[in-house]
């Protein structure tokens, strides 16, 4: 078994109380995590700018660097910090991981009295690999190294490592309060859930089922996509919610302007997830919305969506194109999920509106009487998918 150092970087700009805080959140959703994947022995302790993993082998690495707030995740071999002890660790490590022919370099870090420095380990931790690994023919290379062997020192502890894991980065999950999103399946609505995750948002997944004008693969398709991005949440459970929209589309379509039918709906899904969110305590709407991207994603009827509701609207996607955002879908491992290709909405006007007019919206909205089907549809939200 080893131990995995992690390092964060946004939690130590914090004050002392802040950063006491976020650290005991890292560490808890680290040991979460590796509970979830079956290391039931793991155990986290926490020291001036890093937090140890100990009791896991070195595949709980990646885990660890998925864990929102995590900088780099570091599997390592702890050894004694007597100077011998550490030479002899770092020559097992090159054992272990330089080929013939490949250069390497050697970056130790010392923290605490000691009586050796930095400079001490680096000058015979590099003689000692050549010596032991001659007939390899390894050479030193303190530029463009194939392997960098790692030695740090911390007080009475020491470690050596070669592997450098990056992580998401961010802020430990659930630490920023909740949002709700909006959250169909596709390739965006994961995305913007997982970005908002990233900046530490306990996120509250809405599914609008839209059934009949679309067809049970968008749920499947939701279910899966939540599940993916369930992945990522350090907690024991986590649910996707679905909200009826049926009647409410069925009323929609009854209006006597269709090219609004488009910017009807999504207002509808505004005021349901508003609803939502006053009974969940969540402070704001999530949307997977690009400017330009589609008709109702225009910034005149980004305005015209968000006047339908008082609670603050996020779009963190809204800057981004089509080919970044499908980017971080790959990263993420929800793009082979959500690009499944699925029968288009059946209520799609020919034409859709691209710049609503608030006054006349409110008229039709009115005419059809949907506030009072947004409210029937809030009342019954119920839980389709839970891990």
């Amino acid at each position: 078994m080893l131990t995995i150092l992690v390092s964060y970087s946004e939690i130590a700009l914090k004050s002392r109380y802040v950063r006491n805080q976020l650290e005991r959140k890292l560490a808890h959703d680290i040991t979460t995590q590796l509970k979830k994947h079956g290391y039931n022995d793991a155990s986290t302790r926490r020291v001036f700018g890093r937090i140890y993993v100990d009791n896991v082998p070195s595949e709980a690495a990646t885990i660890v660097a998925n864990v929102f707030g995590v900088a780099k995740a570091m599997p390592s071999t702890p050894v004694k910090t007597g100077f011998e002890s550490i030479i002899e660790g770092i020559v097992a490590e090159a054992e272990k991981t330089l080929s013939r022919g490949e250069g390497f370099a050697v970056r130790p870090n010392v923290v605490g009295d000691h009586e050796y420095g930095s400079r001490d380990i680096a000058i015979e931790g590099g003689s000692s690999v050549l010596e032991a690994l001659e007939n390899r023919d390894i050479y030193v290379n303190l530029d463009e190294p194939n392997v960098t062997l790692y030695a740090e020192v911390r007080n009475n502890e020491a470690f050596i490592y070669s592997e450098i894991i990056p992580g998401v980065l961010g802020l430990p999950y659930g630490t920023q309060g909740k949002a709700t999103s909006l959250f169909s399946g596709g390739i965006d609505s994961p995305v913007a859930a997982w970005l908002l995750m990233k900046r530490g948002v306990n996120v509250l997944p809405l599914f609008m089922d839209q059934r009949p004008f679309v067809g049970d693969s968008y749920v499947d398709r939701a279910i899966e996509g939540f599940q993916q991005i369930a992945s990522y949440v350090p907690e024991s459970s986590y649910r996707l919610y679905s909200a009826p929209m049926g009647d409410i589309m069925q009323r929609i379509t009854e209006t006597r302007e269709p090219r609004y039918t488009c910017i009807m709906c999504k207002r509808s899904m505004y005021r349901i997830a508003q609803a939502f969110s006053y009974k969940h305590k969540s402070r704001a709407i999530l949307t997977g919305e690009s400017l330009g991207q589609v008709a109702s994603q225009t910034l005149i009827n980004m305005y015209v969506l968000s006047s339908a509701i008082s609670i603050p609207v996020l779009r963190p996607l809204v800057g981004l194109d089509k080919v970044e955002i499908e980017d971080i879908a790959r990263k993420i491992g929800s793009y082979g999920i959500t690009a499944i290709t699925t029968d288009g909405c059946t209520a799609v006007p020919q034409g859709p509106a691209t710049r609503s007019k608030i006054h006349i919206l409110e008229e039709l909205e009115a005419e059809l009487d949907l506030d009072k089907l947004c409210r029937d549809a809030s009342e019954n939200i119920s839980v389709i998918a839970e891990t």
